[in-house]
C-alpha cells in the first residue's frame, strides 16, 4: 500500500510555544492555509480513505486537506499526540521549569523520558505503530492519508527504519503540513519522501 502521512496544520499553541499533547488549541488563520495548500497538491492521489487523530486539530487538518473530494474520515484515538499530563497547555519555559531533566530527556533522550502522569515513547510507539498496522491490514494496495502530531510521526519514522525507541529524539522534526510518503506494509516499511514542504506562502 502507499501510505500519506502528514503533521496537522500550525497551531494558536504552536505559536504560543505551549505544550499541546493530547489537550487541543484551534489551527491559526495560517494553518488552515497549510492545509487546504496541501490538499490542493496531493489533488491528483486518489485515496481510498483517510485515518486522524481525533484531535479537533488534525481533524479539522483532515478536512481542509479533503475539500469537496467524497473521501471517507476516520477518526483514530490512536493518532493522537503523546499525552504530556499536567505540562499540556504550559508553556516550554513553564514545563522545562517544572521539570528540567524529563524536559531535556522529552527533546534529546526519547529513550529515558518518564514523568508518572505522561505517556513514555514505548507506549507512544506500541499504540501508534499498532494503528498503522491495523490500517495496512484493513486497506492492503490501497492509497491511504494519515494526518497526526509531531511527536506521533518522529516515532513512527523510527519505526519505519526499525531503529530504536532512543533514535526517536534524533529523527527528523515534522514541520506543519508536511508530506511524508511510505511503502509497504505489515511491519515492512519503505521511507520514499519525509517532511517535505510542498507549499510556501510568500
Amino acid at each position: 500500500m502507499k501510505l500519506y502521512l502528514t503533521r496537522h496544520g500550525q497551531t494558536e499553541w504552536n505559536m504560543q510555544k505551549r505544550m499541546q499533547g493530547q489537550n487541543n488549541s484551534p489551527l491559526t488563520e495560517l494553518g488552515e492555509w497549510q492545509a487546504a495548500q496541501l490538499g490542493n497538491y496531493l489533488q491528483g492521489v486518489q485515496f481510498d480513505c483517510i485515518y486522524s487523530s481525533s484531535s479537533p486539530r488534525a481533524m479539522h487538518t483532515a478536512e481542509l486537506i479533503r475539500g469537496k473530494r467524497t473521501i471517507p474520515i476516520i477518526a483514530s484515538d490512536d493518532l493522537m499526540e503523546i499525552a504530556l499530563g499536567e505540562w499540556e497547555g504550559m508553556t516550554y519555559r513553564e514545563a522545562k521549569k517544572s521539570n528540567p531533566e524529563q524536559f531535556y530527556n522529552l527533546w534529546h533522550q526519547s529513550g529515558k523520558y518518564y514523568r508518572p502522569d505522561s505517556e513514555n515513547f514505548d507506549e507512544l510507539l506500541q499504540r501508534t505503530s499498532g494503528a498503522i498496522e491495523k490500517i495496512a491490514q484493513q486497506h492492503n494496495g490501497e492509497t491511504v492519508l494519515v494526518v497526526a502530531h509531531g511527536m506521533v510521526l518522529r516515532t513512527l519514522y523510527t519505526y519505519f527504519q526499525k531503529q530504536s525507541i532512543g533514535e526517536i529524539a534524533n529523527s527528523p522534526h515534522v514541520v506543519s503540513a508536511c508530506l511524508c510518503l511510505v511503502e509497504g506494509g505489515i511491519g515492512a516499511w519503505e521511507v520514499l519522501r519525509w517532511n517535505e514542504v510542498v507549499v510556501e506562502r510568500g
